[in-house]
């Protein structure tokens, strides 16, 4: 059976902007995955390693460096690897006494998606994927969302988001397929109103798209993003959208 959204938006919505891009959007794709694509890079495993005091990082070949990485992380107690990695990952970011408190709460919490300020999620995903590759016993393995749409723009003043898409956009494409409750909505439907929508680059960690498709005048967007954001979007197969930039 197709699903298709049907979404409901309030009137006073009308004061911000008005509407003019149309598209028609397909969802390929919503999986469960375990890491963010780009999410440990072999220069983030040597950073790491020389942060442990293992000697000549660099030398190591790059098909090693996750798992002694992983070794030398074992050697320290679990709480001294937390602050470690988000040291890493997150530096000034976090005070000495904030790492020391997330030491013990990522052991149970799901921080990626519950922690108070959203520009740490995925950061916070990526310090629990490699605590979970190193102690698989204490962690949980975490997870998030990849989503693939495909997206098509039904007149040509729509076809500019397709060529050059931006977080802003593509979270208010995904806004468009879920109901007014979903969480994107419900934080930031002024925002999202508004010309411009600095949370979206927090909302969608990572995004990729194909080469626009001038005969369809379509793309393929593969988006990386935690749950929380996008649960309203289960059993969703397509819907439009109306969704813009930041800026238009």
């Amino acid at each position: 059976m197709v699903v298709v959204a049907s979404i409901s938006r309030p009137a006073h919505e009308k004061r911000f902007y008005t509407l003019t891009n149309r598209y028609q959007v397909e969802v390929q794709e919503l999986k469960e995955v375990h890491e963010l694509p780009g999410g440990w890079t072999p220069p983030d495993f040597v950073r790491l390693l020389s942060q442990l005091d293992y000697e000549d990082a660099e030398s190591l070949p790059a098909e090693e460096l996750k798992d002694m990485a992983s070794l030398a992380l074992s050697d320290v107690k679990p709480e001294e690897a937390v602050e470690t990695l988000l040291e890493l990952r997150l530096g000034e970011r976090l005070s000495k006494g904030q790492r020391r408190n997330l030491s013990e709460e990522m052991k149970d919490e799901r921080l990626w998606e519950e922690y108070a300020e959203i520009d740490c999620h995925e950061e916070l995903f990526n310090v629990a994927c490699m605590l979970y590759w190193t102690f698989p016993q204490l962690f949980p393995e975490p997870d998030v969302t990849r989503i693939r749409l495909k997206t098509t723009a039904m007149d040509a003043a729509s076809e500019a988001n397709l060529r050059t898409p931006s977080s802003s956009f593509i979270a208010r494409l995904l806004n468009d397929g879920m109901n007014e409750r979903n969480t994107i909505y419900r934080l930031f439907d002024e925002q999202m109103a508004s010309r411009r929508f600095p949370e979206a680059e927090d909302v969608i960690w990572t995004f990729e798209a194909t080469v626009y498709e001038a005969t369809e005048r379509s793309v393929e967007l593969t988006i990386h993003t935690s749950w929380q954001w996008v649960d309203e979007l289960k059993g969703v197969d397509r819907f439009e959208s109306t969704a813009r930039s930041d800026g238009e």
